[in-house]
């Protein structure tokens, strides 16, 4: 995007650049650096990344990750390299603090394999600061789930996670007795996705590696809530339950676990499921230090925002995403923790910016629903989309498939332009013919 000639002459003749600093480069992030380094280049604004990972995974992933479907190093794409591209610096370090009066905030260091330090910790000034720094799953402070439950955060805990799945294949293979049991806490659309991609993957390692296959594999799905999917349309529900059911997922509902040791779940009320791996996906909460950066939170400790997304009693900082609360003045209920909500957001934040340097305003950020798509296995996905004259139509099938692959092509192109987009489509196309669907290594 060009800004025109007048605008364009008001950041040039500003005595200093503003600096306008983003931390946290997941999807709202990565979108939002990107689309404001395009938009104000080099000699128009200092504009800055802050994250502390060095690249970008589509969080949407990762449970493909976590099965071993994809690859981290095949999706990454490095901050460095879209910083470059998109006229933006990338500072690596994890959020510490911020000092509202001097507009700086604090990272930590980078520490090297050894553990001796890299690069130390620093102060990063900003003129607009933008927090995206995410969530983190919710434990709720259920005894025993941090220290025997796998989670999917991030890529590390997604590998980590394949690795033991791999493992215990390989057990099993060499005659190891038993099955390779999977618990899986929350069936919500990252719960159940993970158990429909785990059928699939476990299946492929016996086809393209001769380990176990599905034969021997029980997973078992528990959710509080009557059915999976309590977000969705019961259609949706009823999709995805019959989709479970055909794998030969045992799905447990109205099931509250109480207690996780290290060989199974245990639910209300004493019954134990035993679980040689265990993956809690049943909500999330914000990170612990956005409740010590001074800002009012909620009890998930996400950040209180207003309708323009600014944080509450606090000038030229701004949140959106799964780390910020903002209320849908439709409904008067808080907007869902999903990537569309951050991507609307984040194309939002780049008017409201262009428009704070400049003198100008804009309206409230207006949440626009564009339904929900959940995958069901290579093949289908189910979808609700919202209609004209009823609230959602519901289907499933290749087609609501072939939109929820589009996702990642309509994010990628985002992030590295449509033709940048396509290659990568063709490549992964490509890597499909000549290599194993699942990883074996």
């Amino acid at each position: 995007m060009i800004m025109d000639q007048t605008n364009r002459n008001d950041f040039e003749n500003a005595p200093t650049k503003p600096r306008i600093v983003v931390v946290g480069g997941g999807a709202g992030g990565a979108e939002l650096v990107t689309a404001l380094g395009r938009k104000f280049g080099r000699e128009m604004a200092k504009v800055t990344l802050v994250d502390c990972v060095a690249s970008h995974l589509w969080k949407p992933r990762l449970h493909e990750v976590a099965v071993g479907l994809i690859s981290p190093g095949e999706d990454a794409v490095p901050y460095l390299a879209l910083g470059q591209a998109n006229n933006f610096r990338f500072q690596m370090g994890a959020l510490t603090g911020l000092d509202v009066a001097n507009k700086t905030i604090s990272i930590a260091g980078i520490a090297r394999a050894d553990g001796s330090d890299l690069v130390g910790p620093r102060n990063i000034p900003y003129d607009t600061l933008v927090l995206a720094i995410g969530s983190e799953v919710n434990n709720f402070h259920i005894e025993g789930v941090n220290e025997y439950c796998h989670m999917l955060d991030s890529a590390r805990q997604a590998e980590a996670f394949h690795r033991r799945i791999l493992e215990r294949a390989i057990q099993l293979s060499e005659g190891a007795s038993g099955d390779l049991r999977i618990g899986i806490v929350g069936a919500g659309a990252t719960g159940v996705e993970l158990a429909v991609e785990l059928y699939h993957a476990i299946d492929a390692m016996q086809r393209y590696g001769g380990l176990v296959g599905s034969r021997r594999l029980a997973i078992t799905l528990v959710e509080m809530a009557p059915r999976v999917l309590a977000n969705s349309q019961p259609r949706t529900s009823a999709f995805a339950e019959r989709a479970l059911s055909r794998l030969g997922v045992t799905v447990r509902l109205n099931a509250s676990v109480t207690r996780v040791t290290a060989e199974a779940l245990v639910l209300k009320g004493g019954e134990e499921i035993p679980c040689d791996l265990k993956v809690w996906a049943s909500g999330i909460t914000g990170l612990s230090v956005a409740g010590q950066l001074g800002f009012q939170v909620n009890k998930n400790r996400q950040i209180l925002c207003d309708s323009f997304l600014r944080c509450e009693d606090v000038e030229g900082i701004y949140a959106l995403g799964d780390c910020a609360a903002v209320l849908d003045p439709k409904t008067g209920n808080q907007l869902p923790a999903t990537a569309q909500v951050a991507h609307q957001q984040a194309a939002y934040l780049v008017k409201v910016i262009a428009s704070s340097h400049q003198g100008g305003s804009v309206a409230p950020f207006k949440y626009r629903p564009m339904g929900s798509l959940v995958s069901l296995g290579p093949q289908s996905a189910a979808a609700e989309l919202p209609a004209p004259k009823r609230r959602f139509i519901t289907f499933s099938g290749a087609l609501p498939k072939f939109f929820y692959d589009s996702l990642q092509f309509l994010h990628r192109a985002a992030l590295l332009g449509r033709v940048h987009a396509v290659a990568l489509a063709l490549a992964d196309l490509l890597r499909k013919t000549t290599t194993p669907p699942v990883k074996l290594h």
